[in-house]
């Protein structure tokens, strides 16, 4: 029997659910995680790691490529002195990519949005990602995926945010009968060799879809309770107001400043009445 309650849960989806490589992810890793910041957007309760020199460097990159080449030394230059960022550490960030940056290219995007619907079998589902760079060849379209972190897979094809990527832009109007390659270009220092690049069979993507939909079919069927892991939950941006984190911590939200001795507090709300109405 479904319950109200039920029902109420699953409210939350809409009818055609939409995923990206990011909410694929975060459901994988955990339903409440995907639960808090993909459905409901919970502000974040816990402290995690900056990503503020990855987007950075993929804006360096994009614009880089989009006003000269990253094999011409003053543009390089004249662009990370622009930002701010003339140093050693983003010199070497361009130069790694500059080593692996492909030639020959008819066409070139850079920070792509790209979308795919499914609709039969049910469920249905929109598929999105934002693509950092497309190069465009008669016969291939390169897709690569700038990575400023540590080394996490030895094949690109294990990763299901690629293989995401990877039957979104199968589709026709991406590809025009050329083949699809997705290679993740780390750019750090301290990884030395690429993972294996993918390049998808009609069999891989026959494969994704079907496990893309399982995936989607499974939010429907979900109480959204965590998965409580030590490990897992120690990095969660919402350990602290899980009911079932593994790891509990306390928020460390922003709080208001206390209003200074002999000032009147400053509110919104209306006299007598709770700020939600209840």
């Amino acid at each position: 029997m479904i319950t109200s309650s039920d029902r109420a849960t699953r409210r939350m989806l809409p009818d055609i659910v939409p995923i990206s490589p990011s909410s694929l992810d975060a459901w994988l890793h955990c339903p409440r995680l995907f639960l808090d910041r993909h459905l409901l957007g919970v502000p974040e309760s816990d402290a995690t790691p900056s990503t503020d020199r990855g987007n950075l460097v993929h804006a360096i990159l994009r614009f880089i490529h989009e006003h000269g080449s990253c094999h011409d030394d003053a543009h390089v230059v004249g662009v990370l002195e622009a930002h701010g960022v003339a140093d050693d550490v983003h010199r070497g960030f361009v130069s790694r990519h500059a080593l692996r940056c492909p030639h020959g290219a008819t066409r070139s995007v850079h920070e792509y949005s790209v979308a795919r619907f499914h609709r039969r079998p049910a469920p249905m589902f929109m598929a999105t990602a934002r693509i950092d760079a497309i190069w465009g060849f008669d016969d291939l379209v390169d897709v690569r995926d700038y990575k400023t972190g540590s080394l996490f897979i030895s094949r690109v094809a294990d990763d299901p945010r690629a293989c995401l990527q990877a039957w979104i832009l199968a589709h026709d109007r991406y590809l025009r009968g050329r083949r699809l390659r997705i290679r993740y270009e780390y750019l750090s220092p301290d990884v030395d060799e690429d993972p294996e690049s993918f390049e998808p069979t009609p069999d891989d993507l026959e494969a994704i879809e079907e496990r893309l939909s399982a995936a989607v079919a499974a939010m429907w069927e979900s109480d959204w309770r965590g998965r409580p892991d030590e490990d897992t939950c120690r990095r969660c941006a919402y350990r602290s107001i899980c009911p079932d984190s593994a790891a509990p911590s306390e928020p460390s939200w922003p709080s208001p400043l206390a209003a200074e001795a002999g000032d009147a507090p400053c509110s919104l709300r209306r006299p007598g009445r709770h700020p939600l109405g209840v």
